[in-house]
């Protein structure tokens, strides 16, 4: 891996030949920590530390790309310390031929009903105005997104294939066509089963590889006050229905709006493996929003909304008031398992001319859960918990950033929770190479 990733670079920087390049990115370093109340009532303090790097190299039609983290526990020491992922590292070459756009190498997919990360190759071609065409292909990298190509010892059951067409030929319209097929494979196991005899015997389980087959059609139209979405993903290997949605939002007045989703999801599962042997049921929900600005500076945000499962249902009621620089905002729920009141406040005003920008925030609930889920009035003792939020973001000049962050929360299981996050921004572009 290490020598296809210095192999791509040099074929960046030769390609490249006499044009200016340019070599820009950003590196994010951040350190988490948090103390943890063990059952013996003692606690423990720990502190991750990340470094977030992202390097883009080359032309405008030619150029490689990465983004990468190391990670590793300052405190404690844990297996697998210090951790480093890569999360894509490929070259791009775009406009061949004016039509035809090349990634070669480890890439994330965000294509429809495609996700994932895969090492292998897409290809984006524009036949037509208004047509865009795009096809992939490759290995899928460890869930852990090691460095290490893993699909090379086991490509025939870790592959990702797939598609997207996308017409923009009716104005103001987009409409997307998408295909996926996904395998992964299982981690076979051992379990003690009866033999014919009705003996323990010690038995290998194999489901084989996790496959998710998907296709998706969705169209959305945006013209004046008015939003439109929908969205139907079919399950190929289950041969149901996957997911459906239409959402719409409307600007009734000048001060006005209105917003409404309307879904039904069916539970995403892969074939082949053992969560596909459990009963499963599909929900179905709606949201009904309002938006209503009593003053430029002032608006009043509103919500409803319902899941809806074969025997049970719940809901949400929001309701609250926002401007630029602050937001109250309050939640009922009630569903089959319990209801919760909850208050949400958030505070955050800019300092020497956005240099310096302070926040606070406080979270308070109240909660009761079921002690019997077949009696949903039957309510166990309500608990509370509230959560302080103070930080600021410190920006002296514009290619760097500070970022601290401090919460505190308290609730009947843990009587103090104190975490801290810090993380600093740095942001670069250095062009440079002979064609300057």
């Amino acid at each position: 891996m290490k020598h296809a990733i210095g192999l791509l670079v040099l074929t960046v920087v030769l390609a490249a030949g006499l044009q200016a390049q340019t070599l820009n990115g950003r590196f994010v370093t951040s350190a988490y920590g948090w103390e943890r109340q063990l059952k013996s009532g003692e606690s423990t303090s720990h502190m991750r530390a990340y470094e977030n790097i992202q390097l883009n190299l080359g032309t405008s039609d030619i150029s490689f790309h990465t983004y990468m983290q190391g990670s590793t526990d300052l405190g404690d020491e844990y297996a697998g310390d210090p951790h480093f992922r890569l999360f894509n590292a490929y070259l791009r070459v775009k406009n061949l031929a004016d039509v035809v756009d090349l990634k070669i190498g480890r890439q994330p997919l965000f294509a429809g009903v495609s996700y994932g990360t895969i090492d292998g190759a897409s290809v984006k071609a524009r036949p037509s105005d208004g047509v865009e065409v795009m096809a992939y292909a490759g290995g899928l990298t460890r869930p852990s997104q090691d460095i290490e190509y893993y699909f090379l010892d086991h490509v025939e059951n870790n592959w990702q294939i797939g598609g997207q067409v996308q017409l923009y030929l009716i104005e103001d319209t987009k409409i997307g066509l998408s295909y996926m097929n996904r395998h992964r494979e299982s981690t076979p196991f051992y379990v003690m089963q009866p033999d014919a005899q009705m003996g323990p015997v010690q038995t290998l389980i194999d489901y084989g590889s996790r496959a998710n087959q998907y296709g998706s059609i969705n169209v959305a139209h945006s013209s004046g006050k008015m939003w439109l979405y929908g969205r139907f993903d079919y399950d190929f290997n289950f041969e149901r229905t996957s997911r459906a949605e239409v959402a719409a939002s409307y600007q009734l007045l000048h001060n006005l709006g209105l917003s409404l989703n309307l879904a039904h999801r069916e539970p995403v599962i892969a074939y082949n493996s053992y969560f596909a042997l459990l009963e499963a049921e599909a929900n179905q929900e709606a949201i009904l929003g309002v938006n209503y600005a009593v003053h430029p500076r002032l608006s009043i945000i509103g919500q409803f909304s319902t899941v809806m499962y074969d025997d049970e249902s719940a809901y949400r009621v929001s309701l609250g008031a926002a401007n630029k620089y602050a937001s109250i905002m309050y939640t009922k729920d009630v569903s089959y398992d319990g209801d919760l009141d909850g208050f949400n406040l958030h505070f955050t005003y800019p300092l020497l001319e956005g240099m310096l920008v302070p926040h606070v925030g406080a979270v308070y609930s109240t909660y009761a859960l079921a002690k019997n889920l077949d009696d949903a009035t039957n309510w166990d003792e309500r608990a509370s918990t509230w959560v302080g939020i103070v930080g600021t973001t410190f920006r002296p000049v514009k290619t760097v950033s500070l970022d601290i962050q401090g919460q505190y929360m308290t609730n009947r299981i843990y009587q103090s929770d104190m975490r801290a996050f810090a993380r600093i921004n740095y942001w670069f572009s250095n062009p440079f190479g002979l064609g300057q």
